[in-house]
């Protein structure tokens, strides 16, 4: 009897045991196993298709060109130079904004302007070039204003959307000096406006439209000089000169007539002998 209670003790001290030594294990064995795991961090989602294209690439600005130029040749024949830089406005669809002429001393000039589209504008440098030996002045020119541009079309929209903004206040508000501030406001907002559509207005012509300016001028042949008659020229110059000493004596007549009475007193009451 005394045998069977020491062998259930036995067994139920075995069996205590080994429920304290299992959960000791397991928790063991679960930390050894996220001890050796790899830790890794949470990744973001992928970015949507094309993404990361955009956030990497800068805008783009069309570049924005004002191209000038200046020519100025000799020419033997005017008339027949004039016909072919009309020709070849024409032919690039530009058109003469000016023209004008003038004679110096040994040569007849002629200047002309011509507005083309730019696209078109070494096409006209380049048909009006040919057949010229020599130009005594030729320039080409292109300024880059497309930081302005940009700079304007930023700043226009800005005031455009405080403007409206105004707008919306004007339409709440409820006391006159509410709506007459808001309006004063609004007043100066759009006179700004227009003032940067005015420049952006001028810019685009100009980046639209080149500007060449053409002289080109016709030496004449040296005139012989015809020498007057001396003597017709000294009878000439002399009646101008007693011409003008009449005109001297008209403009001093009241002195001559104070002189006169002076005179006429002074010998009347001179002693005579």
């Amino acid at each position: 009897m005394r045998k069977s209670i020491f062998l259930l003790w036995m067994l139920f001290a075995y069996c205590i045991s080994a429920c304290d030594k299992a959960p000791a294990n397991y928790y063991e064995t679960s930390n050894a196993k996220d001890a050796s795991a790899p830790q890794s961090e949470a990744t973001p989602p992928p970015p949507p298709p094309g993404e990361a294209q955009k956030t990497n690439v800068e805008p783009n600005f069309k570049l924005k060109l004002i191209k000038t130029g200046t020519l100025k040749f000799e020419t033997s024949n005017l008339k027949s130079t004039y016909q072919r830089i009309c020709q070849a406005a024409d032919a690039t669809t530009g058109y003469l904004s000016n023209e004008f002429t003038e004679n110096e001393y040994d040569r007849i000039v002629q200047s002309i302007t011509i507005r083309v589209p730019s696209r078109n504008f070494d096409q006209l440098v380049s048909s009006i070039s040919k057949g010229v030996e020599h130009f005594d002045t030729k320039t080409i020119q292109a300024t880059d204003v497309t930081e302005e541009f940009v700079d304007a079309e930023a700043r226009l929209k800005t005031k455009k959307q405080v403007e409206q903004r105004y707008q919306d206040l004007l339409k709440r508000a409820n006391k006159i000096s509410e709506i007459l501030e808001i309006e004063k406001q609004i007043g100066d907002l759009r006179a700004e406006i227009e003032s940067i559509e005015g420049r952006l207005r001028f810019l685009s012509n100009r980046v639209d439209y080149s500007t060449l300016d053409i002289r080109f001028y016709q030496k004449m042949a040296e005139q012989k000089v015809v020498s007057e008659n001396r003597l017709l020229k000294a009878l000439r110059n002399g009646w101008v000169g007693l011409a003008d000493f009449f005109i001297g004596l008209v403009s001093i007549w009241p002195f001559m007539i104070f002189l006169g009475v002076v005179g006429y007193f002074v010998w009347r009451r001179w002693p005579r002998k």
